[in-house]
């Protein structure tokens, strides 16, 4: 795959990307060393778009196909040289916020980030202001995650309860409720945003990749920043487009913002559990209650701790049963409560993947025969009926 620019194609756009790395005045360098920044975590995946066939590559980890082996090395060494690749689009990072408009015109979008971004600057936040490369702006916001030790001891008693003192889950909650936030202009909704970037697994383009008019470039830490025209850079005007120091934002009132945050989070259980309840007085009242299976019930007994393996299909046919009969957030309540019987054989982090993942009809043939491998015989317990 071609992912370069190539002298024979496009000299112009080579030399544009590598630029002059002596003048400081390079996109393949800087923006080498900017991922690096941003890849404090090791977990920065990479797309790239090859330019012969306009498809996007596999996303694979950072640095990818940012770097290539020179052929002949110095004293056999092997040397690695930067690519000059013209889009490259990364995923989100767990503490970031990116704000993007659809509107048809600059101008229109201009207005979009204006306003947002006179809210959350507002709130205390200090987003960087992007211009796209096309006809929008883009607005990252990195929240620092160390601004919640000012919390007092009651809201982290409440934190820790709430999220079972699960750090991880809070993070991923936490975040995607503040992206929610801003991204709903803090539920006023007075302008419209790409709610698709609520999900920290959508793509977004790279800084100082190539857009259709131009590069994507830093505008400023602050709305007023920002350019009431587009500020074009590209291979043709040969302005370098800037990148923006990466700035941990966090509110002027995180006390305030962390218990408006365990409001939604109770607000949202109690519509939870109230949705159970009346689903399940419907199934009664309609007659249509399933219960689980007995093959099943049987992985959820103590007995299956005695085993002692087989834990990763237990919980595959565990998911998928109980999201089918009672819905996500009661099976939740219960595997956890399995995994905790279980020695906590599944990471937390494998059991939220799994969430995200559709549900499957299983036969009882395909878990008889899962527990017959363990030794288990549950022939009785489903009266010899093997349901397809």
């Amino acid at each position: 795959m071609s992912f370069i620019a190539t002298p024979e194609r496009e000299y112009d756009i080579w030399d544009y990307i590598l630029g002059d790395i002596y003048k400081g005045m390079s996109i393949a360098v800087d923006r080498y060393y900017y991922l690096m920044e941003l890849d404090y975590a090791h977990s920065l995946k990479i797309a790239l778009l090859d330019t012969s066939s306009n498809n996007w590559g596999k996303w694979v980890k950072f640095p990818g196909f940012l770097l290539y082996p020179e052929k002949n090395g110095y004293n056999g060494n092997k040397l690695y040289g930067l690519t000059a690749a013209i889009d490259v689009h990364r995923n989100m990072l767990d503490n970031e916020i990116v704000i993007e408009s659809d509107y048809p015109t600059y101008e229109e979008n201009y207005e979009a980030s204006k306003l947002i971004g006179q809210i959350i600057e507002d709130k205390g936040f200090q987003p960087n202001y992007y211009y796209s490369g096309n006809k929008s702006i883009h607005i990252h916001v990195f929240f620092d995650w160390d601004c919640l030790k000012e919390l007092d001891d009651i809201l982290q008693d409440q934190l820790r309860i709430l999220f079972r003192e699960s750090l991880l889950r809070f993070k991923k909650s936490f975040i995607t409720w503040l992206r929610t936030k801003m991204i709903t202009c803090w539920d006023t909704n007075a302008k419209k945003f790409d709610t698709q970037l609520i999900q920290s697994t959508h793509l977004i383009r790279c800084e100082l990749s190539k857009n259709k008019k131009g590069y994507k470039t830093f505008l400023g830490h602050t709305y007023k920043d920002m350019s009431f025209v587009p500020y074009i850079c590209n291979e043709k005007n040969r302005i370098y487009p800037r990148l923006g120091d990466i700035r941990l934002s966090k509110p002027n009132n995180v006390q305030e913002l962390i218990e408006e945050f365990i409001e939604n989070q109770k607000s949202k259980k109690k519509k939870e559990k109230a949705n159970y309840k009346n689903r399940s007085l419907g199934e009664f009242f309609n007659g249509s209650k399933e219960t689980l299976r007995g093959c099943v019930g049987a992985i959820l007994s103590e007995d299956f701790k005695k085993v002692d393996d087989g834990y990763q299909r237990a919980m595959f046919i565990l998911l998928n049963e109980l999201r089918r009969v009672y819905g996500d957030a009661q099976a939740r309540i219960v595997i956890n409560d399995w995994n905790f019987k279980m020695d906590y054989p599944i990471k937390e982090k494998d059991i939220d993947y799994r969430f995200k993942s559709k549900i499957y009809s299983l036969s009882c043939e395909y878990i008889h025969n899962f527990l017959k491998e363990l030794g288990i015989d549950v022939s009785k317990k489903c009266k010899g009926k093997l349901y397809k």
